[in-house]
């Protein structure tokens, strides 16, 4: 079956997607592992931020609302910085740089949301619980979809629930364009908004994309156009699949430079 992920592969390059698709069993890149690490990362910062919010209460210090939310947060990310070092044999220094830089990252993003927290504090009766709530609503997280008729399957990022109605969330740790999001991105969103529909029951008419480097949301309207065009891809990939062969395309040399694939890419030399 197609991989919803791979959907954003194929947009950005025919072969990458072929690759990922015949080869991933056997491919275990640093880029790989690295974005598996973040994500990870990202996913617990959100757990261990939600829970701890419901201990703050009225009239306390900006400080202690900043030590509560992030003072797990380092212990954390060492935990998991060493488990991806002893299971994918890495070194562990370069993982502790890239771990280090998300660790800033996140203590910025916590030092934000307490001058959040605070202002709510200051300006409504809301308690702690309710205030996580607002940053946090309920969310269904790495969900596993399927749809045999179209021949796709994917575990979105997270399902967002409000007031009834369901939201797909893609995270992505890449930066965003200028204005609205990715056609890649975009079409991801709409793949699983198909899911979403065929196994929900839940017709979804917006979702959104999480660039977390910027720490910007940005919604996807799934209407005719959008999925009309991810109709087409997923005709494009399955004859790609199903008869083995790479649709013509034009190299990139910048966007070859940066892919994981690169090493083994006949294409790329």
């Amino acid at each position: 079956m197609i991989s919803v992920s791979s959907i954003s592969e194929f947009v950005y390059c025919p072969v990458k997607a072929f690759l990922n698709q015949t080869q991933k069993d056997n491919i275990q890149t640093r880029e790989m592992i690295h974005g598996k690490l973040v994500h990870e990362i990202r996913r617990g910062y959100e757990e261990i931020t939600k829970q701890n919010m419901w201990s703050i209460k009225e009239n306390i210090e900006l400080e202690y609302i900043f030590s509560t939310i992030f003072e797990e947060v380092p212990p954390f990310i060492e935990k998991v910085s060493k488990k991806y070092s002893d299971k994918y044999e890495m070194d562990y220094s370069a993982l502790k740089d890239i771990c280090n830089d998300l660790e800033d990252d996140l203590k910025l993003e916590s030092q934000f949301l307490s001058l959040k927290v605070k202002k709510i504090l200051n300006t409504t009766s809301k308690r702690g619980n309710e205030i996580a709530e607002m940053f946090f609503p309920q969310s269904l997280l790495e969900f596993s979809l399927k749809n045999e008729e179209l021949n796709l399957m994917g575990k979105i990022d997270k399902i967002e629930v409000i007031n009834g109605v369901y939201y797909p969330v893609e995270v992505k740790t890449g930066m965003p364009p200028s204005k609205g999001v990715w056609l890649a991105d975009a079409l991801q969103v709409a793949a699983y908004a198909v899911l979403m529909d065929y196994e929900l029951n839940k017709e979804v008419l917006v979702g959104f994309v999480d660039y977390i480097k910027v720490c910007e949301r940005r919604p996807v309207v799934v209407n005719s156009v959008l999925h009309n065009k991810l109709l087409g891809v997923l005709d494009d990939m399955l004859t790609m699949f199903e008869k083995q062969e790479i649709p013509e395309f034009k190299l990139n040399k910048k966007k070859c430079e940066k892919c994981e694939y690169a090493d083994i890419c006949e294409y790329y030399g």
